[in-house]
């Protein structure tokens, strides 16, 4: 998506569920652990 971190958690839930749905098809799957790790240390807090 390439959204910045202020961007991305400024979005609201509707925005976020179509962003999903355009890319995957309608049917996005639920990140796996090891993917919310690997944007975890992208993507630090402070």
């Amino acid at each position: 998506m390439r959204l910045t971190p202020s961007v991305f958690w400024a979005l609201s839930l509707p925005e976020w569920r179509a962003l999903l749905d355009g890319r995957g098809g309608g049917k996005a799957k639920p990140l796996g652990r090891g993917e919310l790790e690997q944007l975890m240390r992208m993507h630090p807090d402070g």
